[in-house]
């Protein structure tokens, strides 16, 4: 053969393979990438045509997905063109793979109602879009029940996010449930003020509808005139009553309930104000054991405040004629002390 013959083939050779090594791309290019991320190649023209594939990870196909950040090599074995020549070439490039997209909670999940949930996203991305039309890496949503009579008490919201690295990738993260729990409205319009509950009576907690889960009450019972005496009771998952023989007769109490849903407390409700029947005051009754000499008696209401004061030998119920029915604490001060709760009824 003539060197000049020679010397055409290699250079028509070496044109090949350069040509075929610039039209070779790793895709996506080095730089930040989606976990996880498929990495792959492009040719552009027909300048080559593979046939094997070998990665420096050792996999043989021609799309890898990549979960580690690193430098990655492809070699590419083929033909240039026509040419039955086999030949390799090698690309390689660096990628920073980004974390999973995940939702991370600044606050409860559940929130009382009208109460705020806050999320944030991981950091990295080019671009979070949130699935209620927000955007950015934090995220926070105002909690509201509906309150439509016979809707459930909870309010819920599915949320998740698209994470997106501009002209290279995106990625989806993970749904979270919000849920909004109303606060319970009191013992109800039967028994809210109500100062003559029997002791076999049961006491209602209020009402958080049930959604998921079997809502139980913590209920505290607080005595009006003397606030150190405090009562709680659990109630049993799927009821609301506490029984009011637990509670002492003639006293007073405010009410608040907690919900507890799937072992966490959750809203306080409304204060109420209730009473348990205690001995009733009538012509017949006699309130104190006898005692001898001149007694000062106070007679107060379940507030604590004092409603009159009296200095007889004994306790004369007419003094009583004036005020309206209720749970009054009468104290007697003299050779004997005592102290009475009793219903005043008339």
């Amino acid at each position: 053969m003539k060197k000049s013959t020679i010397f055409s083939a290699l250079l028509l050779l070496a044109t090949a393979v350069t040509y075929g090594q610039g039209n070779v791309q790793l895709v996506p290019g080095s730089g930040n990438v989606c976990n996880p991320m498929p990495v792959t190649f492009s040719i552009s023209g027909n300048s080559f045509n593979p046939v094997s594939y070998l990665w420096s990870t050792g996999e043989t196909s021609p799309v890898i997905e990549i979960v580690n950040s690193g430098t990655y090599t492809l070699s590419i074995t083929g033909y240039h063109g026509n040419s039955q020549n086999l030949t390799t070439i090698t690309k390689t490039a660096t990628y920073n793979v980004l974390p999973v997209p995940d939702i991370t909670a600044l606050t409860d999940l559940w929130v009382c109602k009208l109460d705020t949930v806050r999320l944030t996203a991981v950091s990295g991305y080019d671009a979070i879009y949130w699935s209620n039309g927000a955007t950015g890496e934090n995220f926070q949503k105002v909690m509201n029940s509906p309150g439509t009579p016979g809707s459930p008490g909870l309010d819920t919201m599915s949320v998740s996010y698209i994470a997106s690295i501009t002209n290279v990738c995106f990625s989806k993260s993970e749904t979270v449930m919000l849920r909004s729990i109303r606060r319970p409205p009191g013992v109800g319009a039967f028994y809210e003020g109500k100062m003559d509950i029997k002791s076999t009576d049961s006491i209602p907690a209020g009402l958080v509808n049930e959604y998921l889960f079997p809502v139980s009450y913590e209920m505290v019972f607080t005595e009006i005139a003397n606030p150190a005496n405090v009562i709680t009771y659990t109630t049993a998952p799927g009821s609301r009553k506490a029984p009011a023989s637990m509670l002492n007769p003639g006293s007073a109490y405010h009410v608040v309930s907690t919900p507890i849903i799937a072992g966490k407390h959750y809203c306080h409700g409304f204060t109420s104000t209730i009473g348990i029947q205690g001995p009733s005051i009538n012509r017949l009754s006699t309130l104190f054991t006898p005692d001898e000499g001149l007694n000062t008696f106070k007679v107060f209401d379940v507030q604590g405040r004092m409603l009159m004061e009296k200095q007889d030998t004994d306790f004369n119920q007419e003094w009583l004629d004036e005020l309206a029915p209720q749970i009054l604490i009468i104290q007697r001060t003299g050779k004997t002390n005592e102290t009475v709760r009793a219903q005043f009824v008339k």
